[in-house]
């Protein structure tokens, strides 16, 4: 059996804390604190009742939402849409436009988290299954594997495999069409050294907006898990996979939510005019399919020496749709007609008997307002009865294949804790998109399978090779803590259609150093600082783009500070973080016509990414969690942030003057986009015997947006609300027959149904619909 340093074990509480039902059969909570780590950084861990707050059916990522620091807002309560996925932790984000967060499972690394071949933990792991998640706030661990962990990471924990025999089977029924069967076999202790589980769900949602042909998620889920342990080795091996469809939900602006705060702009049911067919929702898809694999090797090499190595496997593949209304005329560089590259010489919208494309009546200016103008060409009221309309259907496709590989070495040494590590990745990425056309748009949005134009073919190669080393050195009270760590990043892509391989683009990154003194106060209380250089390297996608300039680009760093106190006593403990971060370099897409109203569906690979500037943040963070007595818990956490622009945007303003035609944009300044000032929580658990039961509420505070009126600095403001949740559940031991035990669990989203704006796209301009009241009741049956 291997030999665990200090870290190690508390690692190992926490997963077997977690892994125990948080409520007894004496009419007392278990007597079990799970605390962060004692670390000289801001770092925290989810509570038991944030598990118990969500319904089987929500994702993972919603467990977090709580944390001081974090924000988590999903299409749906269910989680049911990666595209309006968003996630805020001090300023940084992931959303359809930034990927500033680290993000693993079991310390393996997701592959990114962006909509375009990434896969965020929710692809890799149920609910059921989830351990705890470790939160690292502005300064992440130094072995953490993550190109995009610029202001923290999350590691999802998975649970380990139970020494005991049993099937557990459950269902759940919910609001908005939403079903979901689990079921999970543990073999318990077989081959005298080995425990292992296989678990499956498949899980039905509708939208939330409309119905009939509203769309929703279809999921399908599976896990396998085995530890083994061979004297100083231990063998763990896990495998996922994920097989889901979603269709999207659809960002709306500040004055269409002002006139219509239960709709996104989507609609279910075909009119057979493609101008308004192209916002009918199950034509705005998400289809994804992730495998990842991993096996861990830990071995003591001595009692006070472990080594662990972890090869890893990922493959995503899938698809992004639209609908467009029109189809397009494409032709190569000489501008003759073509079906593979080149680009869109003009699209139409009608076609005459013989699918010739036909021109709108000379005269003719009417316009449909909806969902925008839509132009004499796009307007049946400018075509002769008997013309034809016509639409397409775009596929983007992504396939990823990641192998990689982590190793760590830790080793005590008198004072001295050391640990060291590589990581080494090879990523190879497909990206393609094309074409294929309705084959009646009148009818329906059925489409040929074969399409009439691929746009464009792109592979993309991204080698990781990271190096860190870390001494903690115990002098007395004082931990002090210094460390090291670079990345080595190199990208290339190859455009099939014009058989050109790119040069090889280096993203490396300086020395990256870390420092932190942890200070044991007393018993109860220690003090700590830290100082960290973060970095996140330049994304593949940067290399789509032809007309970004790659020598101009430079990857994105961060330097976080954090001072704070943790107090753990009996029945409270607490921690307190104040932090100050500049960020530089920050990349943005500048997409070409991106001023202009409605999608641009042709855009392909124009437009370019540019730095931005940087971004100085400041402020604390508040947790606190207090038994006021056996039965009862109360949580609280409150965060305060203060994010603003460090230089005016480039792409706007040059020697502090807007460029002409250039639409007003941040300065130097200026508050950042879409982060809220004040977010506070406050939940609280109630157990009695075999019966619980726990209401949670969180406040959001006012987040600005874009930039209306340059001479007065306006800006669009999005209102702050507060969201309460419910939930109740009762566990039964049974041991009658085949039955063990049973449990009833009853969620509730969003109690008092509050219509708000939940996270936004990045720009400022437009967000997603928060969820309205959800229910769902789970009953599990343990065999």
């Amino acid at each position: 059996m291997r030999t665990l340093t200090k870290q190690s074990t508390l690692s190992l509480a926490i997963a077997l804390a977690f892994s125990t039902n948080s409520f007894a059969n004496n009419n007392e909570i278990e007597e079990v604190t799970v605390v962060a780590k004692p670390t000289s950084y801001a770092n925290s861990v989810i509570e038991q009742s944030m598990i118990e707050q969500q319904s089987s059916v929500s994702s993972v990522l919603a467990v977090i939402d709580n944390l001081p620091g974090i924000s988590i807002n999903e299409g749906d309560a269910f989680g049911g849409d990666d595209w309006s996925t968003t996630i805020t932790m001090r300023g940084f984000s992931i959303d359809g436009n930034q990927q500033q967060l680290g993000m693993t499972v079991d310390g393996i690394p997701n592959g990114g988290s962006n909509y375009g071949g990434g896969a965020k933990a929710n692809r890799y792991l149920d609910s059921e299954n989830l351990a705890t998640v470790e939160v690292g706030q502005g300064t992440s661990d130094i072995a953490s594997a993550s190109l995009e962990a610029l202001g923290g990471t999350f590691n999802f924990v998975s649970k380990d495999p139970s020494l005991e025999k049993s099937t557990t089977f459950a269902y759940t029924n919910g609001d908005h069409n939403a079903s979901r069967y689990y079921f999970k076999h543990e073999t318990g202790s077989i081959f005298n050294n080995t425990q292992a589980y296989v678990s499956y769900s498949q899980t039905d949602t509708s939208r939330w907006i409309g119905d009939g042909s509203n769309g929703g998620k279809d999921n399908q889920h599976a896990e396998l898990k085995f530890v083994s342990n061979f004297d100083a080795l231990t063998l763990t091996g896990r495998l996922s996979y994920d097989d889901v469809s979603e269709t999207n939900y659809n960002s709306v602006s500040l004055e269409q939510f002002a006139q219509t705060p239960d709709w996104d702009q989507l609609t279910w049911n075909w009119t057979g005019t493609p101008h308004f067919d192209q916002m009918f929702a199950e034509g705005w898809g998400t289809l994804r399919e992730n495998t990842l694999g991993y096996l861990k090797f830990e071995y003591a090499i001595s009692p006070s020496s472990l080594l662990t190595v972890s090869p890893y496997y990922h493959k995503n593949s899938g698809r992004g749709d639209w609908i467009p209304p029109y189809l397009t005329s494409p032709v190569d560089e000489n501008g003759k007609p073509t079906t593979e590259g080149g680009s869109n010489a003009g699209s139409y919208g009608f076609v005459d008997s013989d699918g010739k494309p036909l021109a709108p009546n000379e005269g003719c200016t009417q316009s449909l307002s909806w969902p925008w103008e839509s132009g004499p060409g796009l307007n049946p009221a400018c075509y002769s009865a008997d013309a034809t309309p016509v639409m397409s259907y775009r596929h983007t496709h992504y396939d990823k294949n990641r192998l990689g590989l982590t190793a760590n070495y830790q080793l005590t040494l008198g004072m001295h804790d050391i640990e060291a590590g590589i990581w080494y990745e090879q990523s190879e990425r497909d990206e393609s998109r094309d074409w294929h056309k309705v084959i009646d748009a009148r009818v329906y949005h059925h489409f040929d399978s074969t399409p009439y134009w691929t746009q464009y073919k792109n592979t993309f190669d991204t080698d990781t090779f990271k190096w860190y080393l870390q001494d903690s050195m115990a002098l007395g009270d004082f931990t002090l803590n210094m460390g090291a760590k670079q990345y080595l990043v190199e990208l290339q892509k190859y455009d099939h259609f014009n058989d050109i391989s790119s040069d090889k683009v280096d993203s490396d990154s300086d020395v990256l150093f870390s420092a932190g003194v942890l200070y044991q106060l007393n018993s109860s209380t220690e003090l700590f600082t830290s100082y960290s250089e973060n970095f996140a390297a330049i994304k593949d996608g940067v290399l789509e783009r032809d007309s970004s300039t790659l020598t101009d680009i430079e990857p994105e760093t961060a330097e976080n500070i954090d001072f704070g106190v943790r107090y753990n006593a009996d029945r409270l403990s607490l921690t307190a973080t104040a932090y100050s971060i500049e960020f530089e370099n920050r990349i943005t897409f500048i997409a070409p016509g991106s001023d202009t109203s409605g999608i641009d569906y042709t855009i392909g690979t124009n437009g370019s990414y540019i730095n931005v500037g940087g971004i100085e943040s400041q402020g604390f963070e508040l947790s606190a969690s207090y038994m006021l007595t056996n039965e009862w818990n109360i949580y609280t956490s409150y965060t305060n942030n203060s994010s603003e622009y460090a230089s005016d945007d480039p792409s706007s303003y040059a020697n502090g003057e807007l460029i002409d035609g250039a639409g007003p944009s941040f300065s130097s300044g200026d508050d950042v986009i879409d982060a809220p000032s004040d977010m506070f929580v406050l939940s609280t658990d109630y157990y009695s015997g075999d019966f619980r039961f726990g209401i949670s509420a969180k406040y959001t505070g006012e987040r600005l947006g874009a930039w209306t009126d340059e001479q007065t600095r306006t800006r669009n403001e999005v209102d702050g609300y507060t969201v309460i949740d419910f939930n109740a559940g009762y566990y039964a031991e049974v041991n009658a027959g085949a039955f063990k035990s049973i449990d009833i669990a009853f969620a509730v989203t969003n109690l008092t149904d509050k219509q708000y704006l939940a996270g936004g796209t990045g720009n400022g301009s437009t967000y997603f619909i928060g969820a309205p009241r959800t229910a769902a009741l789970t009953f599990t049956a343990n065999f």
